[in-house]
């Protein structure tokens, strides 16, 4: 990471606001993925005795199988929820950088319209055509005003993106 993007952005872990938002796409994604497993999971517990319920098999489900099953299954939810929890951490994080802790400020307050096209592109998980749609812009001009969003919130630092406060040049 170049001196010059760290002190811009403020970010230590990212070289740009592209970066910060690609990051929170893929915890969006992946905090999805998560509900989606999760959900799974709690349908497979209710039938972790045996694989379901069929009155002409009689059968005692082994219930050292079962507790062994139901551990596993508790610990792998464990292990999701952590990770969806820092998922929803690097959301809100980036909700916080867009709309400022008080919703009322944020990238926004900046730059108006494009801050809910990054919202809907990269938390919201859709495709650039259906945010422009969405918008009411084409593509290409969505694109080009995220990208001067981006480099708006380069230059301010993620302390004044997140107050709404544009640096004097």
């Amino acid at each position: 990471m170049s001196d010059a993007a760290h002190v811009g952005y403020h970010l230590p872990m990212y070289d740009s606001a592209r970066d910060f938002f690609e990051d929170a796409r893929a915890a969006a994604r992946d905090a999805e993925r998560i509900a989606t497993q999760l959900d799974g999971m709690e349908l497979r517990s209710l039938s972790i005795g045996g694989g379901g319920f069929d009155p002409r098999v009689r059968s005692t489900p082994d219930p050292d199988r079962i507790g062994r099953g139901v551990v596993a299954m508790l610990d792998q939810g464990e292990r999701l929820r952590a990770r969806q929890d820092e998922d929803y951490r690097i959301i809100d994080r980036a909700c916080a950088v867009l709309y400022g802790r008080d919703n009322r400020s944020g990238l926004y307050a900046l730059v108006g319209w494009p801050a809910d096209a990054i919202y809907h592109h990269y938390l919201a998980l859709r495709t650039w055509e259906q945010t422009a749609e969405l918008l009411g812009y084409s593509v290409r001009h969505v694109r080009r005003s995220v990208c001067v969003a981006f480099d708006l919130a380069d230059a301010n630092g993620e302390m004044w993106t997140t107050l709404g406060v544009g640096m004097a040049e």
